[in-house]
């Protein structure tokens, strides 16, 4: 078969594994660049960076195979507004005018992109409102324009019946966008940067039915607003640094009527205790990491939980949370840069589907022998920069262990301290990362593939 000539290629492997060869329909590859020099093209994206000048570059309408572009703009900060006709009519599906220096969007800027502009990232620029221009766009599903200094949302956005994500926020928003409520499609909602501890108790009527992820950055809360507990539909649920978010401002029932809520997480803020998730019978992963968290209670948990994973990264856990034990779907759990400093027998008895473990740097210096009586199936422990002085026996009861990760640990190498691993099941096929011999200079790995054969 000929494959010269101006085409490209797709191939298709079938499942009798026969390879056919098709011409795609994108002849005269590659095509023209709808705009010259410092700006670039690879094949339909058009790449505008760092550009010195103050003047919008000239963009041209081309004949290609292709139905729209996409167009990448970042770090032009010379350069303050898009003009009429800026794209030269250029039919754009994708957008992305982030970190620049734009304050404006004149009308018919987007002309030839009517039908077809489906995402539009507008971040970190000079916007104080929605420009009409992108309001005017009746397809929009993606649209990101947090980091501008926007005060509110228009009332009619022609988009607002197919925008599926939206992104939104800035410390000038000081008063709920009531906007996003005409929003008929959205299922992702992220609020940046806006400062209010609280939210109007009627703040997501009309998105009950069709919201499921939902986060809140650095949006200065103290709360958990009572708004949320409408949204039965949400599956994720996202709260980052709101460092004001104390345990007292997380009420009891915060979380009630959240009967989807299947992912939550709670990332640097000041709760100390693992709130009450007791109404969310099908949360399955579980992160409140880098905060004060050093309590949880069982009484926190669904009657029968189905929590798979569980990270309490860079929290104030002095030992294993006797909550943990009544968990038995639990298949990941990290307490990285915690303050564990021993594992005992009974922390993890009856978590069967246990199959990831990580300690990562935290004081942790006694594995009893015991420890993993129960975890049969346990593939994956991290031990790096922790405190251990000896390659920890209990693995001996972990027949299906794959990793074990050790930087930054010495240990001795030595048949007296290591011989047992010579009759252990799973020495096959265990990986041993980093971790050092005090004793004699080689990594672990080296003495227990070349050293430990010859112990007697």
């Amino acid at each position: 078969m000929d494959l010269s000539g101006n085409y490209i290629y797709l191939v298709v492997v079938m499942m009798t594994n026969i390879v056919l060869v098709y011409p795609a329909s994108v002849a005269g590859y590659p095509g023209p660049c709808p705009v010259k020099a410092p700006c670039s093209c690879d094949t339909n994206t058009v790449t505008c960076k760092s550009l010195s000048q103050a003047e919008f570059p000239t963009f041209t309408k081309v004949n290609a195979s292709w139905d729209c572009w996409t167009v990448v703009m970042r770090f032009n900060y010379n350069i303050k507004r898009i003009p009429a006709r800026g794209f030269g009519n250029l039919p754009i599906c994708s957008l992305t005018i982030d970190q620049n220096g734009f304050d404006a969007i004149e009308d018919g800027a987007l002309a030839g992109s009517e039908h077809c502009l489906y995402s539009v990232f507008m971040r970190s620029n000079n916007f104080t409102e929605l420009p009409n221009e992108i309001a005017r766009m009746s397809n929009i599903g993606m649209l990101s324009i947090n980091g501008n200094p926007i005060t509110k949302l228009p009332e009619k956005m022609s988009f607002a019946s197919t925008l599926e994500l939206f992104d939104i926020g800035s410390p000038e928003m000081t008063s709920w966008p009531y906007p996003i409520q005409t929003f008929k499609a959205v299922w992702s909602l992220t609020f940046h940067d806006m400062p209010m501890p609280d939210l109007p108790l009627n703040a997501f009527d009309g998105l009950e039915n069709t919201l499921t992820t939902l986060s809140f950055s650095s949006t200065h809360m103290r709360f958990i607003p009572k708004a949320v507990k409408k949204l039965r539909k949400v599956a994720s649920l996202s709260i980052t640094n709101n460092i004001e978010l104390s345990s007292e401002g997380v009420a009891d029932d915060a979380f009630d009527g959240l009967d989807s809520l299947n992912e939550i997480l709670i990332i640097n803020s000041s709760i100390t205790q693992v709130p009450n998730f007791s109404k969310n019978p099908l949360l399955a992963h579980m992160t409140l990491a880098e905060s004060p968290l050093s309590q949880w209670s069982e009484d926190t948990l669904p009657d029968q939980p189905l929590i798979e994973e569980v990270d309490f990264s860079n929290t104030e856990f002095e030992s294993i949370p006797s909550a943990v034990r009544h968990i038995k779907s639990l298949s990941s759990i990290a307490f990285d840069k915690s303050k564990v400093s021993k594992i005992g027998p009974n922390d993890f008895v009856g978590l069967q589907k246990l199959r990831q473990l990580s300690f990562d740097t935290v004081p942790l210096s006694n594995i009893s022998i015991d420890a993993f009586n129960a975890t049969h199936l346990l593939q994956s422990l991290n031990l790096d920069h922790t405190k251990i002085s000896e390659f920890p026996r209990a693995i001996e009861r972990l027949p299906a262990l794959r990793f074990i990760s050790l930087y930054n640990i010495t240990i001795e190498c030595s048949c007296a301290k290591l011989g047992w691993l010579k009759t252990w099941i799973g020495i096959r096929q265990l990986q041993v990362f980093d971790g050092q011999c005090r004793n004699v200079r080689m990594l672990l790995a080296e003495f227990i593939h070349n050293e430990l054969p010859k112990c007697q």
